[in-house]
């Protein structure tokens, strides 16, 4: 593999990654927590565990427009 084609975000974690977003900046949203967790209506107990992380961790999250952002849908939410 030459240095060119490497991509450290390849090796970590979906978790990792978003924890790494909610620190650099600074929240997360609900889209951004369901994203890396497609199937959070079949897992509750692990939805749970990490909202917990997120609180432990003292990472605020809610709806985008809690932060001032637009929803992908095009509008504030």
């Amino acid at each position: 593999m030459n240095e060119a084609s490497f991509n450290p975000t390849e090796l970590t974690s979906p978790l990792a990654q978003l924890f790494e977003k909610a620190h650099q900046q600074g929240y997360l949203t609900y889209e951004e927590i369901l994203a890396v967790m497609p199937a959070s209506d079949q897992d509750l107990d692990q939805l749970d565990q990490l909202f917990g992380a997120l609180l432990a961790a003292g990472i605020p999250y809610g709806d985008a427009s809690d932060f001032g952002e637009e929803s992908e849908k095009g509008h504030r939410s």
